[in-house]
């Protein structure tokens, strides 16, 4: 239970599409759906939007299922929770209280989970790549939309500390990470209110031009976002990472 009186007056909205979604909020802010203009079995990988008079490419993906859920995931996991307990055995009041997990968990956490993310980021990657070389755009900027309304088992900054990790040593097609919820809110240290975030992390490639595209676009998303479901109590925008240190998704009862 949060500790802010009346955290959660009237709930989440109704579940949207992501996919269906996404593409709609692209068709109608200056972008476009590459599908769209491709034939039915095209003879590459390719991402799903451009924006071209930005030079960008992107790819949606969507985490609909804990990583807990692959071979061998759980049993390693049961592990590690066995060892915090044994080691931490007031670890639950004091998470509730605002404090981290210790750092050998963090590191084990992100030792376990790191293999499915940078699968995504593979794939990801050669679809951008593919996609350049397809529409002869080898300068173009690549940006990855990652999607995590399933997978809570990890706080949302350790997922983004793993993906800006990798990206610092591969993936060279992308550019900018975001890391974004749309029907999973997420709970900030300090505040009574349920977030939505839209979180981007850039390559040493980034130019202040395409970082201003990508805060825009944020921008008009969720505006776009306040067309669908209503307004929001509040928006916050930060420069800081660390704001969403503490975080983590919240999951309602059955």
């Amino acid at each position: 239970m949060n500790k802010y009186e009346n955290f959660w007056d009237i709930g989440p909205h109704s579940p949207l599409p992501v996919e269906h979604t996404f593409h709609a909020f692209v068709r109608g802010y200056g972008g476009s759906v590459i599908s769209d203009a491709l034939p039915g079995n095209p003879d590459f990988k390719n991402a799903d939007y451009s924006f071209k008079e930005n030079g960008v490419f992107g790819e949606l993906k969507e985490v609909e299922t804990e990583f807990l859920n692959q071979k061998g995931a759980k049993k390693k996991f049961g592990i590690m929770m066995e060892k915090l307990r044994e080691e931490c055995p007031d670890w639950e009041s004091t998470l509730k209280e605002g404090n981290f997990y210790p750092e050998w968990f963090k590191s084990e956490l992100i030792r376990l989970f790191r293999p499915g993310i940078t699968r995504i980021l593979k794939k990801a990657n050669t679809q951008i790549k593919e996609t350049k070389k397809h529409f002869h755009a080898p300068e173009a900027y690549g940006v990855l939309f990652f999607v995590n309304d399933g997978f809570t088992g990890v706080p949302p900054n350790l997922v983004q500390d793993i993906a800006c990790d990798a990206l610092l040593h591969s993936y060279s097609s992308i550019d900018c990470f975001v890391y974004m919820t749309l029907n999973r809110y997420i709970e900030i240290s300090n505040s009574n209110e349920p977030q939505l975030i839209w979180s981007p992390n850039y390559s040493n490639r980034a130019e202040v031009s395409f970082v201003e595209f990508i805060d825009n676009l944020g921008r008009k998303w969720f505006d776009f976002l306040e067309e669908k479901i209503g307004n929001f109590t509040s928006r916050h925008e930060s420069d800081n990472r660390d704001v969403l240190h503490g975080s983590k998704a919240i999951i309602l009862p059955k």
